[in-house]
C-alpha cells in the first residue's frame, strides 16, 4: 500500500503516548528545540522550532544530537 498525503508520519502513524510524555520544549539562540529525555539523563533533539530558515542549517540543531542535561536551560 502507497500512501501518498502532506501529513507529517507522527500524525497518520502516532506513537504511544510514554513517547510523547518524554520530550519537552527548552529555549535555544535560535528558538526552541523539542527534546526528549534518553536513558542516560542526556537529551536528542528531535525537532527545531524556529522561524528563521538559516537555524536550521547549523550543525548543533541537527535532529538526533545528544545534549547533556547540564548544557539545558
Amino acid at each position: 500500500m502507497i500512501l501518498y498525503t502532506t501529513m507529517p508520519v507522527e500524525q497518520v502513524f502516532p506513537e504511544e503516548q510514554s513517547v510523547y510524555e518524554a520530550q519537552k520544549t527548552i529555549p535555544c539562540e535560535a528558538g526552541q528545540l523539542l527534546v526528549q529525555q534518553e536513558p542516560e539523563g542526556h537529551y536528542r533533539i528531535v525537532r527545531l522550532l524556529s522561524s528563521d530558515p538559516n537555524a536550521f542549517l547549523q550543525p548543533e540543531y541537527m535532529p538526533g544530537t545528544i545534549l547533556r542535561a547540564d548544557h539545558l536551560i
